[in-house]
């Protein structure tokens, strides 16, 4: 095996364990899903603490029988969208010949999985019938339902460490979760094996369906409601891994394939395939917007290497306008297929057959960068723009320009790129996300007094003793952002601090999480959210 690319070898393998499902040749690829509304997600799994744990069937331990039956060890088989254990049994009045549990006779039935060198284990306490994320649908889980695939049961499932502590295994969202086949790697690739499997917490929508809002639970929850499960049905079984793969790594904004978060959790996503990508283009070039208002704008086109990696083909160009670097490509640099130009120039056409997923974005988060210029005045934005052909990526901010009249284009300007401060929550926030965060989150205003000195700060009178009024940009009120008001002190670390500066000699002001030589302390602001946590968790 020497000189097979790693990937290349794990693809290699899970093919080898998949060959007796894609031994037949393939039908026709049909349909795909149509365009879908959705939400995306900072976790695969939904259950904080217990994400990196995979599921043993073997260690299956059903409730105990009826009384004067006498059971042999249960085995769990996990198949599609649901769990089940089965035992040989006798004794009984009348007979008991075998146990079949599944759905609500699974209350009662434990898991043990490996967890931080020690083991946890996972006791089902309730049972439900599934309500999917997407559509009107509200199924019965009646045998039928469950034998064709249109149903699935989803449990409440308790956690226990070895120290003794009990807590659910889905802490936020609908608090139940769907048993999901096969196992997953720490950097959130799918490894298909039929001796594992995973729980996976659903979603609680707390928008409306024109505008959802998902609080808790997993991406992987959310894309088998979308039409993308891990598990043949509309599509072949390698092809069904195929798109759930690409999904979790869209809805996750999984850029460098690594497991890692590159969103805020419930931030609004419009997403299809590439026959409706194909159908909304003009000349094969994708809009640049989509939805109301042009809200959405191009985010990403997502494709799998020959190796069976997934990552974006392209970026859309206001997503790389408005990237924050925390948190991204910690192992390896970002990787795209198309590393110079925007997805906007992509020609979809091109790519007709290709199996891929289009995703639109309502950004709630931009990159905050610092600028400075003579060395002692300074603007801090997210009204930039990025040139791709210089972007080196990491922690270099050289290719960052400010677009303070929010045309695209690099303004011309004395002032150079300093430090990407961290995130901000976007000026444009959904009125229903801003309903939720309320006093949660205070407004940062952009200021500036005419003559080319410029104030960020969460008093909207831009303190006007200095000269400093709003700085209008596209409509915004001057509206830069907005900061957390309070820090979750159960999250420590997790938030940065946002500091106002002044000089006392130059009368200038800077707005960073670190102090400007010559520059002394005025004031917090607030706190800059962190890519990947859960606004969620505020609501």
């Amino acid at each position: 095996m020497i000189g097979i690319h790693r990937t290349c070898l794990k693809m290699w393998i899970g093919a080898v364990m998949l060959t007796t499902a894609s031994a037949f040749a393939e039908p026709p690829e049909p349909p795909e899903p149509p365009p879908t509304n959705g939400a995306q997600g900072t976790q695969l799994h939904g259950t904080d603490r217990f994400e990196s744990i995979n599921i043993p069937l073997a260690s299956v331990e059903p409730s105990a029988p009826p009384a004067g039956v006498t059971c042999a060890p249960a085995k769990a088989l996990a198949l599609g969208g649901r769990v089940a254990a089965l035992q040989g049994c006798s004794g009984g009045s009348p007979p008991v010949t075998s146990r079949f549990l599944e759905g609500p006779a699974l209350v009662g039935t434990s898991f043990r999985a490996p967890f931080e060198g020690r083991s946890v284990k996972l006791v089902i306490t309730d049972a439900r019938c599934h309500v999917p994320i997407k559509g009107p649908s509200k199924p019965n889980c009646t045998p039928e339902e469950i034998l064709d695939g249109t149903a699935y049961w989803e449990y409440s499932v308790t956690a226990s460490t070895n120290d003794g502590t009990t807590m659910p295994l889905c802490p936020l969202g609908s608090g139940f979760a769907l048993p999901v086949p096969n196992a997953w790697s720490a950097g959130g690739a799918l490894l298909p094996n039929p001796d594992y499997f995973t729980f996976a917490c659903t979603p609680k929508n707390e928008g409306t369906d024109e505008l959802p809002f998902f609080v808790g639970g997993g991406v992987i929850a959310k894309c088998i409601d979308w039409g993308y499960p891990p598990w043949a049905g509309a599509y072949t079984p390698d092809l069904a891994l195929k798109f759930h793969q690409l999904c979790t790594r869209m809805a996750m904004a999984d850029y460098c394939g690594e497991g890692r978060s590159n969103t805020l959790d419930g931030t609004p996503l419009f997403f299809m395939g590439v026959q409706n990508a194909i159908a909304i283009s003009t000349n094969g070039r994708l809009p640049k917007w989509l939805g109301k208002d042009n809200g959405y704008s191009l985010e990403a086109v997502w494709k799998m290497s020959a190796c069976g990696d997934v990552r974006p083909l392209c970026l859309g160009k206001t997503r790389w306008d408005s990237l924050p670097l925390e948190a991204t490509c910690v192992n390896r640099a970002l990787d795209l297929h198309e590393r110079t130009q925007p997805c906007e120039d992509v020609d979809m056409g091109a790519l007709a057959g290709t199996t891929l997923l289009v995703s639109y974005s309502l950004f709630i988060d931009h990159a905050l960068v610092s600028f400075r210029a003579n060395g002692t005045s300074f603007v801090t934005t997210s009204a930039v723009t990025v040139d791709l052909k210089t972007h080196s990526w990491g922690p270099d901010v050289s290719a960052y320009g400010l677009d303070l009249d929010g045309n695209g284009v690099a303004d011309v300007s004395p002032f150079v790129p300093m430090r990407m401060e961290g995130p901000l929550l976007s000026a444009k926030l959904p009125d229903e996300i801003l309903k939720r965060m309320g006093k949660l989150i205070t407004p940062l205003y952009r200021c500036s007094d005419g003559l080319g000195h410029y104030l960020l700060t969460n008093n909207s009178a831009c303190d006007p003793r200095q000269g400093y009024t709003r700085l209008v940009v596209n409509g915004d009120r001057g509206i830069e952002g907005y900061l957390y008001s309070a820090v979750d002190t159960t999250s420590t670390g997790q938030r940065r601090p946002l500091k106002l500066w002044h000089h006392p000699t130059l009368g200038l002001f800077a707005t960073s999480t670190e102090a400007p030589d010559g520059y002394t302390f005025v004031r917090d602001l607030g706190y800059l959210p962190s890519v990947g946590q859960l606004p969620g968790r505020d609501l």
